[in-house]
């Protein structure tokens, strides 16, 4: 079986899957795109004897979904380094970076969640804050979607 025509052959199939999963046409091509990547740089390990569509489905999904939970994340940085990029056009986005710490101070009156999401938003693993706070694993994934929860409730999304 040659692994790359195959995967040529059902390009047309994985777009119109991959329009399923996204709104607009351009997502779609870079999900698809993004699928057929995974899949040719994992080849060895597909099996084979199996189909190859189930396998491709399964790819599509999990990165759409790795996608879509980057998307949805509020990302941090630095105070210092949003007020050395302010100009007239960035003024708005230092609005919502002081409307998010300051949400962040008031939620953490509220509860112990901010550290683990603070955390999670300088990009350490669920483990590496497990150490950090000694907790367990669970916790910690605990803390952060209840914590998310709380931002959003606070920011109004």
């Amino acid at each position: 079986m040659d692994f790359e025509k195959e995967l040529s052959e059902i390009y047309p199939w994985i777009l119109r899957v991959a329009r399923r999963f996204c709104r607009s046409l351009q997502d779609a091509e870079d999900l698809a795109g993004d699928t057929v990547c995974k899949m040719l740089v994992n080849r060895d390990k597909f099996d084979v004897s199996k189909p190859l569509k189930p396998w491709c489905l399964a790819v599509m999904q999990n990165t759409y979904i790795t996608q879509y939970n980057r998307n949805s994340l509020i990302h941090f940085v630095g105070y210092d380094a949003a007020l050395e990029n302010i100009s007239t056009e960035n003024a708005s986005k230092l609005v919502t970076f002081n409307d998010v710490a300051s949400a962040v101070r008031r939620c953490a009156r509220k509860s112990c969640c901010m550290d683990s999401i603070i955390y999670s938003a300088k990009g350490y693993s669920y483990d590496e804050i497990s150490v950090l706070l000694n907790v367990s694993v669970g916790t910690v994934r605990s803390r952060i979607s209840f914590g998310r929860k709380i931002l959003f409730q606070e920011l109004g999304y």
